[in-house]
């Protein structure tokens, strides 16, 4: 506006100032516009800069343009360098020719079994640099991708080595099904989990976020795609480069608990309150007692991540050769994560007409399993040691001389430590051969055929023990080995044709793919090891009670697929995909599936009307519809099943085998399909340093598949099930993503927010089942309300008083708690009819957070550089479970907090929020689930910060090498909330989600860093 205000006043000082100047004089200027090859290029805006006075190129790149001397003329074209010229008093013939600049806009993007520009893109699709994905160190690289790209919610869910991120793409869009994206490497669909992949090896990672964009994968693609380019050779000279870092986690204790004297003080307390007798005579001289913690969990784990790489070629063949290396160990002492990749790429080109390539990607895993038991150093008791007394030892094994808990149900964690034994891993090798062959110009025919052939492996061993013959203890000792095989490979063909003619272009692609999975298994067991010594920890030692296993199922694809992107003058833009996909799990008319989408784009900036905004570089609006498939269930389910089992029956109670109906044949079994729509604009400001982009998106789930019960009439077991799709969800939401990068001097900075908010409905449930409960019917899910939404009751504080309690009463004077006492949690009767009952649940939390939101920051100054990532999920609330566990004095007797006698109610007016320590629960304070339970779980976490020095370049040269990088890191430093339980990133599926228990947590980790290129 203020703009159009100087122009006005400019134009008024003008009309003024012609009497005093005189007329000037306005004449014809005409030129043509050029690329670098010499090609004409139509739509280009031609503007007398600070006007509205401006024409666009025709087909032929040609301009005609009335101006007056002394008047500059800006030339600006998307993904080409802006150019100005002062019109001259004599000159008439001004030509351009155009420099291409490499702007963001510019880049080349995967769009599934194609590429395009970003500047063409008509879908919602964001990018993510590898150089951004290595900043951070961690075992799966898409952990690094949270906060970088809007509308991607990444939820850690647990630190434990080798635990794999759970990935959301604006949301669910299934309750029973997975949630996770399908990740695409190379062009090859690889599953939900990219373990295997180090960050280094990630040229790029493109995110198709809505159906326009991902309906090319049809029945695999909704719950989003995420496209992984791996580095590939580049022609020129070999390159070696090599990137190490090495760190530790330090894992805090949680939570500072009572020590023995404490612990006893507080127990006693909790007696008196029921009116029973206390236990200790006097606590004070048990002292400190067992620090289970100290003993039993390291502070610190160290985390070693190594990778190689070298890259080079010629015109005629390009390599990459990458090797990598991570390994996490954990906090116990039996516990570790290892990985071994490796990639090899090889590119030739035999003639203009025919290329090929060969990826190879062997790789193995391995791990010890880690325990998953930290809070039991947390509850046992303090007062317990570690070992039985020496003279009790003797002839016992050495997983029996442990001491079990005196007054708890807790296991001995240190002996739990001790026989943990189980490890597993796997050996596999990733193919992928291309040729591609151009017959004509701008034909391409590709053929690539994939193959990934896993080999994975179990071993356990559970050895005798008797700690407490009631309770902690394994009689017989036993060994197991389980063995699998899985195979999937994938055939692809596909033909794109390109045709360009003035200012039309039009791109086809047609294609069809085979997939197929297949996997094996055999798992074997024995018991009776004559001693638990390791060398005969094999199947051959064991000596009864042998038992063997195996199976084998699979499934297959078959599908064809089509995509026709069309633009006129790089402006308005149109693309349609189509595809046809037929599952092996579904049956009939039901096993073929179509999913089409329909995406156009228009680039406004080139409008006559926008001429004269000289800061809008670029500026594009998108939309697009599309449907998609989710058939991520089980193979078979089109099938009955029976199960085995026993019962006891007759006079002299002899067992009897049994066969019994589990799951029930559903042939009309169908996808659930996902309908999205979505609208966008990208915009490009102040010469590229700029860049916005704001989506609308809306997702509906249809035939969205529930395992529904039998009725018992039907003749059924009530543990019986069938599959069917009888549910409906809607979710919706907006995302804006803000990035602008300068410089001021030799400093450059790089400033770049996401965010995205999101609303979910339940819109349709079975007649039948209108009511879907979640775990102990802790959630509720219900027509026209957000799923898995938690379902409890309402409190009000704690009675502060007897007469509190006795006024909390019906209208008829009867007490709605009768067991109630001062220090108890007040239940509101909700219903208002009197009775505190299961009708008085009500809806008191949702998992949902109103917005995830993300910033990263980068700065370099000279050889200096610093990054920094922070993000932010914003109300939400989580169930923190562990009240009962901390806070808790019943007849279990785990250890609690310290403090707790003081926090907990011990007297009028002392605390409205923790009741009172009591042995005995009758008032439900702690086995009703309701808000007591709830918090706010939003939080603010910084998820990485690193500062680095490139040494310069003369002294590394002296070394031997090009470039020389040293960094240290912290990553997950800081976590600020109001949340009180362990880890605030909690996952789950739609049904139960937020539930934040004993999870292994999400942990600071600190590392110093080498990058090197020679």
């Amino acid at each position: 506006m203020k703009r159009l205000i100087y122009n006005k006043i400019g134009l008024l000082t003008l009309l003024l100032l012609i009497p005093v100047f005189g007329f000037a004089q306005e004449k014809t200027i005409k030129g043509k516009i050029t690329d670098e090859t010499g090609y004409g290029v139509p739509g280009v805006s031609v503007v007398i800069q600070g006007t509205t006075n401006g024409t666009i190129t025709n087909i032929e790149g040609e301009y005609v343009l009335n101006a007056i001397a002394g008047e500059t003329l800006h030339v600006s074209f998307i993904g080409y360098k802006s150019q100005t010229v002062v019109v001259s008093a004599s000159g008439s013939v001004y030509d351009f020719v155009l420099e291409e600049e490499f702007i963001s806009l510019n880049e080349v993007v995967a769009i599934g079994y194609g590429k395009a520009q970003k500047k063409d893109l008509t879908s919602a699709i964001s990018s993510v640099d590898g150089d951004a994905l290595k900043t951070m160190s961690v075992g799966n690289p898409v952990s690094a991708l949270q906060g970088k790209a809007a509308g991607i919610q990444v939820v850690s869910g647990s630190g434990a080595p080798g635990s794999a991120p759970k990935v959301l793409i604006r949301g669910f869009t299934s309750v029973t099904l997975g949630a996770e994206p399908l990740y695409v490497v190379d062009g090859v669909p690889m599953g939900t989990n990219i373990n295997f992949l180090n960050a280094n090896e990630i040229e790029r990672m493109d995110v198709l976020k809505d159906a326009s964009a991902s309906a090319i994968y049809g029945s695999r693609g909704s719950n989003g795609v995420i496209l992984i380019t791996t580095k590939k050779g580049k022609d020129g000279k070999t390159n070696f480069s090599a990137d190490l870092s090495y760190g530790v986690q330090v894992f805090e204790k949680p939570y500072e608990m009572a020590d023995a004297t404490e612990y006893a003080q507080i127990m006693n307390q909790s007696l008196l309150n029921v009116n029973l007798d206390a236990r200790f005579d006097d606590p004070s001289s048990l002292g400190k007692g067992t620090d289970w913690w100290g003993e039993g969990v390291n502070k610190l784990s160290p985390q070693t991540n190594f990778s190689f790489q070298a890259n080079g070629g010629s015109e005629k063949f390009r390599y990459a050769v990458s090797l990598s290396y991570f390994d996490q160990e954990s906090f116990y002492n039996s516990g570790e994560w290892e990985r071994f990749t490796g990639r090899i790429s090889l590119d030739w080109t035999f003639s203009d007409k025919v290329k090929a390539g060969i990826m190879m990607n062997p790789r193995r895993e391995k791990w010890d399993n880690t325990p998953s038991w930290y809070q039991d150093y947390l509850l046992i008791d303090p007062i317990t040691p570690i070992y039985r007394p020496e003279a009790e030892q003797a002839g016992l094994n050495e997983y029996s001389i442990f001491q079990r808990s005196y007054y708890t149900y807790t296991w001995n964690p240190i002996a739990r430590d001790a026989r943990n034994f189980g490890n597993g891993g796997y050996y596999a090798a990733a193919s992928n051969l291309y040729v591609t062959y151009e017959p004509i110009e701008n034909l391409e025919i590709k053929s690539q055929i994939n193959g990934d052939f896993k080999f994975n492996h179990a071993d356990d061993f559970i050895p005798d023990f008797v700690i407490d013959g009631a309770h902690e203890w394994n009689a017989v000792n036993s060994v197991s080995r389980d063995y699998q095989f899985d195979k999937y490979w994938n055939w692809t063909n596909t033909a794109t044709y390109t045709l360009k003619k003035d200012a039309h272009s039009l791109t086809t692609m047609v294609g069809a793919t085979l997939e197929k999975w297949n996997y094996s298994n055999i798992e074997g067991s024995k018991e009776n090891i004559p001693n638990n010594s390791e060398l005969l920890r094999e199947l051959d030692a064991a000596t009864s009670n042998d038992k063997i296993y195996g199976n084998e199922w699979g499934n297959s694809i078959e599908s064809f697929l089509g995509r026709v992107s069309y633009n006129f003058l790089n402006r308005y833009y149109l693309t349609g995909t189509y595809r046809i996909d037929g599952a092996s799990k579904f049956l009939g008319d039901n096993k073929w599936g179509a999913f089409p989408s329909l995406s156009a784009a228009w680039r406004i900036s080139d409008e006559t009307f926008m001429r004269g905004f000289n800061f809008l570089d670029d500026m594009k609006i998108r939309m697009g519809w599309g449907r998609l498939g989710n058939q991520g269930l089980e193979s078979g389910l089109f099938l009955s099943t029976l199960s085995t089992g026993y019962y006891v029956m007759g006079d002299d109670a002899s067992v009897v085998n049994t066969t019994a109906p589990s799951l029930l044949a559903n042939e009309d079994l169908k996808w659930e399909t996902v309908e999205d729509i979505n609208i966008g604009t990208d915009v490009t400001l102040f010469n590229s340093k700029a860049t916005a982009s704001v989506e609308y998106f809306q997702k509906k789930t249809i035939d969205m598949l529930f395992e529904m019960p039998y009725p018992y009439y039907s003749g059924y077991p009530n543990y019986s099930s069938i599959m069917s799709n009888i549910g409906s969800m809607k979710s919706s939401g907006w995302e804006l993503a803000l990035s602008y990068r300068d410089h001021i001097g030799e400093l450059n900075f790089d400033v770049t927010l996401t965010a995205m908010t999101g609303q979910v409905e339940m819109t349709k449930l079975s007649n039948t089942a209108p009511v879907v409960y979640g775990t102990d019917e802790k959630t509720k899910t219900v027509v026209g309300d957000e799923p898995g939404y938690y379902f409890g009751y309402k409190t009000d504080g704690l009675f502060q008083n007897q007469y509190e309690v006795n006024s909390h009463s019906s209208d008829q004077g009867v007490l709605l708690q009768p067991y109630a006492q001062p220090g108890d949690i007040r239940f509101i009767d909700v219903n208002g009819d009197g009775e505190l009952t299961g009708e008085d649940r009500t809806k008191i939390g949702s998992p949902w957070p109103d917005f995830t939101t993300g910033l990263n920051v980068s700065l370099s100054y000279k050889g200096f550089d610093f990054l920094a990532n922070v993000y932010a999920s914003i109300g939400n609330d989580l169930v923190n479970e562990l009240k009962d566990d901390l806070y808790s004095t019943t007849a279990s007797e785990s250890n609690v907090k310290s403090g707790l006698l003081n926090t907990a109610w011990h007297g009028e007016g002392t605390s409205n929020s923790i009741p009172r320590v009591s042995h005995v629960d009758n008032n439900q304070n702690y086995t009703r689930f309701s808000d007591f339970y709830v918090e706010d779980g939003s939080f603010l976490r910084l998820k990485n910060l690193q500062l680095g020095y490139t040494i310069p370049q003369s002294l590394s040269e002296k070394a031997g090498l090009s470039r020389c990088r040293v960094y240290v890191s912290g990553q997950n430093l800081l976590t600020v909330t109001n949340y009180q339980g362990v880890e605030p990133e909690v996952g789950g599926n739609a049904l139960n989600t937020g539930f934040g228990g004993w999870t292994y947590p999400v942990l600071p980790t600190y590392l110093v860093g080498l990058n090197i290129n020679f």
